[in-house]
Order: structure tokens, then sequence, then C-alpha cells
């Protein structure tokens, strides 16, 4: 159950991105609604990147202590930068609590995602895979049409061919 701290802050963060009906550059973001504490994630139009034209999903699991513990960050949708359905290693995540700071939100933490995933000489660390460019290109075509087949995906993003244009 998540901390009296924790619902304040992330009922905070909910009005902050209702603002912008949780679509950003790059970035959708939605909570389950009966589970605060569980996030999903859409990243896409990655211009100028072998990335481009993908449309890839994941979530974000929040500890009960957030924002005083880092979430995990998992992507569901094949994208030859991370391996999918595992927790990914970052100074933002639960695997770097020394690096974290309370400081940072599930979009600054999701735009740091967005930036290590284009880095074009990433760091390697658990999680993390390296894939040529070519099939970077061919996981991004096949992205939206692999989501599309996932049930959670469908779920949560019911509406997204309203949301995204590509």
């Amino acid at each position: 159950m998540a901390s009296k701290l924790c619902l304040k802050r992330l009922n905070k963060e909910i009005l902050m991105y209702q603002k912008e009906n949780f679509k950003f550059p790059n970035l959708i973001l939605r909570h389950q609604e009966d589970d605060i504490l569980l996030w999903y994630f859409i990243v896409y139009d990655l211009k100028e990147t072998p990335f481009e034209n993908g449309v890839y999903f994941g979530k974000i699991l929040l500890d009960e202590q957030y924002p005083l513990k880092p979430p995990n960050f998992i992507f569901i949708t094949p994208n030859g930068r991370f391996e999918t359905n595992k927790k990914i290693c970052t100074t933002f995540s639960a695997y770097h609590q020394e690096t974290y700071t309370i400081t940072w939100n599930i979009m600054s933490m999701m735009t740091g995602m967005i930036s290590f995933m284009t880095d074009i000489a990433p760091d390697t660390g658990i999680g993390s895979i390296n894939t040529s460019d070519t099939e970077r290109i061919n996981l991004a075509k096949m992205s939206l049409n692999w989501n599309k087949h996932d049930e959670c995906f469908n779920k949560i993003f019911l509406d997204i061919d309203n949301l995204i244009l590509l």
C-alpha cells in the first residue's frame, strides 16, 4: 500500500500531467486506475534515431515509498536497446538508490530513459542489449503492430490511433 507521502506526490503529478492529457513530446503516460503504483508509457516519435517510427510500450513500477525510493522501468515492446520484460538499470531506477533523488518525477525520469535509449554510445547494464541499427529500424517498423497484439497495451491504450500519427 502506498504511503501518505507517495499518494500526495502521485496525486500532484497526476494533476500536473492531466493538464497535457498525459501526452508529451515522445511520451504518453497512463496510470493503472486501480493501482496508482503501476504506470504505463509509450515512447514514440524518436526522430533521426534508429527508433524513428517506433512505438514502444512499457511500464513503471513505483515503490510504495515513492518518491523516497526509485521505481523500476520495464520495456515490453522489442526495441533492440533494452531486454523486454526485464527491469532496466539506470541511475534513477531501483538498482541505484544511492544516485536517485526525490526531485525527479515520473516525467523527468522518462525523459532520462528516452535519452538513455537513444544514446549513440550507450552504457550497458542490467536490462540493456546492444543490437545493430538495422535491427532497431526493423523492430521500429514492427513495433505498433506488435503492441496491438498485446492484451495489456490494448486495454491501456485503446485510443492509440488517436494518440499518435505515424
